[in-house]
């Protein structure tokens, strides 16, 4: 079942913002600027694990944050991204005359956005500690562009249906132009001293999946091809990460799994087979442990 936006906070929110449009209860766009809406102690009081995945635009201002029990300041211009599970705590709730771009998605949407994950580094997904990422003016205007583009979009309710699948295509775009603006801020950051050696075996084992998760599963390959026991590995990814070698390795196939079950125009087997597994029962014992639903029923959703 879809889960829905609660009415309540979805009224606070849109009493805050000087615009603000939902879509299909699905997608919510809100601008906030704090002097005209005076953020209220209401909306920024104490912890909040978010449910939902956020993306911000911080234009003007400053704002300080706890993420993940992490305290960071961010001033603008900047791009933030909250993923499900998240805790987020504002520390200074007036946010410092901030102004504020805000998408918000249901994951039931999210999950029928076409997302290839074999054109984004492991570097990409890891290491990003800190939720921000600083924009230049030219960065920020082109990030604007969408953030406005979809807004104009989902006010536009002559057919949901097409609607909805534009702002599927327009969620993918900016998807694909934040992964790019980290790959530049990589590159621009790679005179940086190198992390220790724990932190190298992490970034590269993460590399090493993204290169191989099609083929391997094994968390024995990986710790093979990095010279170190299995068990050190998995205590290394799971101390830096949170989430276990074996777990990463499944989140990579997982999605590549989805990805091809809902828009590669393969069959049940022939996905099996794209992802290297025996037969198309072993892809479907695995799929439906990790996800709760058989191949079939996904492709059906």
């Amino acid at each position: 079942m879809e889960e829905n936006y609660k009415s309540g906070e979805l009224e606070m929110l849109a009493n805050l913002s000087t615009e603000f449009c939902q879509f299909d209860n699905c997608i919510v766009y809100s601008h906030l600027v704090s002097e005209q809406s005076g953020m209220s102690k209401e909306l920024m009081n104490g912890a909040v694990k978010v449910e939902d995945s956020l993306f911000m635009l911080l234009v003007k201002g400053k704002i300080n944050l706890n993420f993940n029990f992490q305290n960071y300041e961010v001033e603008a211009p900047a791009a933030l991204s909250f993923p499900p599970g998240t805790v987020v705590q504002w520390n200074d709730y007036e946010l410092s005359g901030a102004d504020i771009h805000l998408l918000g998605y249901k994951q039931s949407f999210l999950q029928d956005v076409n997302i290839s994950f074999n054109s984004i580094s492991g570097e990409i997904i890891m290491g990003r500690e800190c939720p921000a990422i600083k924009l230049t003016d030219s960065e920020l205007s082109l990030l604007l562009r969408y953030f406005s583009l979809m807004w104009r979009i989902m006010s536009d309710t002559f057919n949901t249906q097409l609607t909805r699948h534009i702002l599927s295509s327009m969620t993918s775009a900016i998807f694909y132009q934040l992964i790019l603006l980290l790959y530049k801020k990589i590159d621009t950051s790679g005179s940086e001293s190198i992390g220790p050696r724990r932190s190298n075996y992490v970034h590269d084992f993460i590399k090493l999946v993204h290169l191989n998760y099609t083929k391997e599963r094994s968390v024995n390959f990986y710790a093979s091809k990095l010279f170190i026991s299995p068990k050190y590995l998995s205590l290394l990814v799971k101390e830096a990460t949170g989430r276990s070698a074996a777990k990463w390795i499944d989140h990579f196939v997982i999605m590549e799994a989805k990805n091809l079950l809902r828009y590669s125009g393969k069959n049940i087997q022939q996905v099996a087979y794209a992802l290297n597994f025996s037969n198309q029962s072993s892809f479907g014992k695995y799929f439906k442990h990790l996800t709760g639903m058989s191949p079939t029923d996904y492709q059906k959703s």
